[in-house]
């Protein structure tokens, strides 16, 4: 099953008091009340993201590097996050 790793930025919402993730080149959201529960959230949506592209025939940006996205939202916390594509 091939894999991409994707930036991921996590900003806590203080208002709803939870974690907000974002992957910038998907251009997907996810929540959560832990960081755990946002990356759960997160890897599920990029899996479906890549199921309906795949099947679709549509083609999905390649990953940014972790330096230009933690660049671009320099104060928020950016990691990785790896999608298992679909076969």
């Amino acid at each position: 099953m091939p894999k991409f790793t994707y930036p991921i930025v996590f900003v806590f919402n203080e208002t709803e008091a939870i974690y907000n993730g974002f992957i910038p080149d998907l251009v997907i959201f996810a929540d959560g009340e832990k960081l755990e529960d946002v990356y759960a959230r997160a890897e599920d949506l990029i899996y479906k993201y890549f199921l309906l592209a795949t099947h679709h025939d549509i083609e999905f940006p390649p990953p940014s590097s972790l330096e230009e996205i933690t660049k671009k939202w320099e104060g928020y916390k950016v990691s990785l996050i790896t999608a298992n594509l679909p076969n």
